[in-house]
C-alpha cells in the first residue's frame, strides 16, 4: 500500500490511484560531458612581464599595470632578520625583549595552571566546616 499527502486535511493518507512505486526509480546512465575550457580575460593581466621589464622597472602588481610601492630600508633589515637561518625561533628573533617576553607569558602559564589546579582540588575536597 502507498501513501500520499492529503490536500485537503495536509495529512499523509492511504492512496488508491497510484498502481507502482515512486522510488526506487531505475538509474539513468548519464551522459558523457566534455570538461569546459579556461578562458582567462586578458584585460586584466599585466602587459610586461617579469622577465621582458627592463632592469630599473619595478615588480608589478598580479592583475593590474600598476607597480607595487617602494619598501623603506628599515622593513628590509627586519626582513633578512627574520629570514636569516641561524636556528633561533621566529619568536626569539627580535632579541632580548623577546626573550623576556616569551618567558614573562610562560610564567604566567603557570601560574594559571596552578590557579587551575588549586580551584579544581578546592571543588573536589571542600573544607568541612564546624
Amino acid at each position: 500500500m502507498y501513501h500520499q499527502l492529503s490536500k485537503l486535511t495536509g495529512r499523509v493518507v492511504a492512496t488508491t490511484h497510484l498502481q507502482s512505486p515512486l522510488f526506487p526509480v531505475a538509474p539513468i546512465a548519464l551522459q558523457r560531458v566534455e570538461t569546459p575550457t579556461i578562458q582567462y580575460t586578458t584585460a586584466q593581466l599585466s602587459t610586461v612581464t617579469e622577465a621582458s621589464a627592463p632592469s630599473g622597472q619595478r615588480k608589478l602588481i598580479p592583475g593590474t599595470n600598476t607597480p607595487y610601492p617602494p619598501v623603506s630600508e628599515t622593513i628590509r633589515k627586519r626582513q633578512q632578520l627574520f629570514q636569516k637561518d641561524d636556528d633561533v625561533p621566529v619568536f626569539l628573533k627580535g632579541g632580548p625583549v623577546d626573550g623576556l617576553l616569551y618567558r614573562l607569558t610562560m610564567a604566567l602559564c603557570v601560574v594559571g595552571l596552578a590557579g587551575i589546579f588549586h580551584t579544581i582540588y578546592g571543588h573536589a575536597f571542600p573544607k568541612k566546616q564546624d
